[in-house]
This record gives C-alpha cells, structure tokens and sequence, in this order.
C-alpha cells in the first residue's frame, strides 16, 4: 500500500499536497521543522524534525514507498542570508536522500537553475544558475537521476495553498496583487524579462497525480510564460491600481521562458484544468479586501526577511 512521506510538508506547497493526499485518502506523514511556519495545526499525521537529522528521518523512511521532498530553503535572496545552511539543507541532504531511500522520490526544483535565456527552454537546455539557490538546486537533481526519481522544475508559484499554510507575498504575482489592493500603484522595472507561473495548488495536482504513473526524469512544470509588463497590466486591470514603468535595471537578472511539451506529452498535467493568473489575483485580492491578511507587508510572508530576523536571534543555523 502507498504510504507517502511528506517532507517540508507544512510549508506553502506542502498546504496544497496535503489537501490532495486526504481528499484521495493516501496516507502520509508531515516531517517539517516549522522554519517558516510558526505553528502547524492541521490535523494529520505530524513529526517535527530538522532533515540533516538523519537518526530521526531514516527510520521513517522505512515505513514509507513514497517520499515527497518539497524542504529547501527558497528563494535567491533567501539562500544567500547562510549559505552553508543552504548548502547542506538544499543539496547535502538530498543526495543523502538519494543513498538511504529505495523508493519514488518525487522532488521539486526550480526553472531559475536556466539562468538567462532568450530562447524557449526544454529540459535539455543549457543552464545557467545564477543564484546560490539555483546551484543548489541544479546539483540535488543531479543525485535524483535514478529510475525511481520525478523531478519538477517548477515556474514561479502563485494562489493561495490552503486554509492552513502561510501565504507568500514575494512571489510575483502575489506580491504585485497585494501592492495593487494597498498601494493602488505597481513600479515596474523594465518589465521584458520572462517567468513561467504556476498556481500552488497546479504543482500539488502535478505531484500526486504522478505518484504511481511511470514518469521518471527532469519536467518543466509551469501554466504559462509571461513578460513581467504584461503580468502587471492583467493586475492593474483586475485591481485599478496604476502602474509605473521606468528603464531602470532591475537586479535580478533571470530572465526565461519554458516549454511543457515534454510534460504534456508524457500527461504530467492537464492543461484544461490548470488556474489562471486571474484566478490567483482573484484569491489574493480576495483575502487582502476582506481583511484576512492584515499586513501584507509583515516579514514573515517573506522568505528572505523572516530567515533574516531568525539569524539575528540565533535561531537560522
């Protein structure tokens, strides 16, 4: 019988796998260490653990077929607050994954380990990480690429998880939302660079759909690719708020599209039941007008200022 481990799975996707895997009645585990959350009250199967703590996670390994491993520390800026940390929660321990578990291994990357491309991207492509994040990232792949591993490289998520998780407000789309609904205004940089997005809740569909399906390798996973001008006129449209465009260079430098060909050619996902931009400005508008988030800027809906303020007490190591 399946029994999937669910690692990370307190977190903003891990919200949404949850949701799926009761709805389906799969059993599962949450191990998470509540880095970014500071309680977990959804009712299942729960171990607090941190993942470099082998003699804690190895023996629930042996009682699961199925790992889910969604644990990282996320985000460019995130990454760079402790970068040994980084290091050994984001690779270290998935290659100790890869040597300590016989089972599928379904494990999300990133798109950002393409770097800055012009061209459509394919799971062959170049890469080209420019972050710690991404290089990170781009190694743990390299020590999935056994018969019973699924990797995603996922688009940038947008939408609301669960009723339980923390939302994120530093992901684009989240991010301009918010703005637009308490600053009636949206700055953009330039606006020409290319992101692939995804709704949160369209990464979990992928994921445990695919839980028993013969897929196996690297996926581009994402709903669509958008410059980020046009991103912000869907926004202003939905919400109002004005934008300001300027040339000034914006310091991220990623800039990529990809193709899903791959990943609808194998029925990674179903293009007609995916969530649309609109949809996830819907629900971020909708929790921040009826005042379900208080105050969109607070640090802990932001991965990089609340490792931040961990560090500063002693506790991000």
């Amino acid at each position: 019988m399946t029994k999937v481990l669910v690692v990370g799975g307190a977190g903003y996707i891990g919200g949404a796998v949850t949701e799926l895997l009761t709805a389906a009645k799969i059993p599962f585990r949450v191990y998470d260490s509540l880095v970014y959350e500071p309680h977990y009250l959804k009712g299942v199967d729960f171990v607090r653990g941190d993942i470099r703590d082998a003699e804690k996670l190895r023996p629930l390994l042996s009682e699961v077929t199925h790992v889910v491993w969604l644990a990282a520390i996320v985000g460019d800026a995130a990454c760079a607050v402790t970068p040994d940390l980084t290091t050994d929660v984001n690779q270290k321990s998935v290659q100790w994954l890869a040597s300590n578990f016989t089972g599928r291994i379904i494990f999300t990357s990133t798109c950002s380990v393409y770097g800055q491309h012009d061209a459509e991207l394919k799971e062959d492509s170049s890469v080209n990480p420019l972050s710690l994040y991404a290089r990170t990232k781009l190694q743990a792949e390299q020590y999935l690429q056994g018969e019973n591993s699924l990797i995603f490289r996922l688009g940038t998520a947008f939408g609301v998880s669960d009723t339980y998780s923390r939302p994120r407000m530093d992901l684009v789309v989240n991010y301009m939302t918010a703005n637009a609904i308490t600053k009636g205004e949206l700055s953009v940089f330039g606006g020409t660079q290319w992101r692939p997005l995804i709704h949160v809740k369209d990464i979990a569909e992928a994921i445990v759909s695919n839980l028993e399906r013969p897929v196996r390798g690297v996926y581009n996973l994402a709903a669509t690719n958008i410059q980020i001008k046009d991103l912000a006129a869907i926004v202003s449209q939905m919400t109002g708020c004005r934008v300001l465009y300027t040339e000034e260079k914006f310091q991220d430098q990623r800039n990529y599209h990809v193709t899903t060909q791959k990943a609808l050619r194998d029925g990674v996902f179903n293009p007609n039941t995916m969530r649309s931009i609109q949809d996830g400005v819907r629900e971020i508008v909708g929790l921040v007008r009826v005042g379900r988030i208080k105050q969109t800027e607070n640090d802990v809906y932001f991965n990089v200022r609340h490792v931040e303020n961990l560090k500063v007490h002693g506790q991000f190591a």
